[in-house]
């Protein structure tokens, strides 16, 4: 069974022309590349961590609060009328407001008091845990709030 799921309009998801893409619904602000566009490779938490500091330090589109996001945001982008290619051609159920060629999954922020994340496919809409957060390898975009959710 999928987690809950925000089933809406691909219209919800606004590319800002900044690199970044709002989702209307939920206020939240996302990178419009992930790591696999920027990095052009798959990351561990640790760089996926790096890659969301680096953000925040160099003040990405204006903003220095760029995080990781938690692991009930990351299904905010999976909707299954959505599509976008991966970087190997298949297809992602996030909005075309996003780059197409990225990775199909997202690292979340560390789970509190435990050295362990989630990881959410953006293909099939299914979490993972996998243990080792320096062996996992994935891509992670970042993601910040710009007003509670709807």
């Amino acid at each position: 069974m999928l987690p809950n799921i925000i089933m809406s309009d691909k219209n919800r998801f606004i590319d800002n022309g900044d690199l970044t893409v709002t989702d209307t619904l939920t206020g939240l602000m996302w990178t419009k590349n992930d790591t696999m566009n920027e990095l052009e490779k798959w990351v561990n938490y640790i760089e996926a961590k790096d890659f969301a500091r680096g953000l925040r330090e160099k003040k990405f589109a204006g903003h220095d609060d760029w995080r990781l996001p938690q692991k009930d945001e990351m299904p905010t982008l999976f909707d299954e009328l959505l599509s976008n290619k991966d970087q190997f051609g298949k297809v992602n159920h996030i909005s075309d407001a996003f780059a197409s060629g990225g990775g199909f999954s997202l690292i979340a922020e560390i789970i509190t008091g435990r050295m362990r994340t989630w990881v959410f496919n953006t293909r099939t809409g299914e979490f993972s845990q996998p243990d080792g957060l320096w062996i996992i390898s994935e891509s992670a975009r970042a993601v910040r709030t710009i007003q509670p959710a709807k």
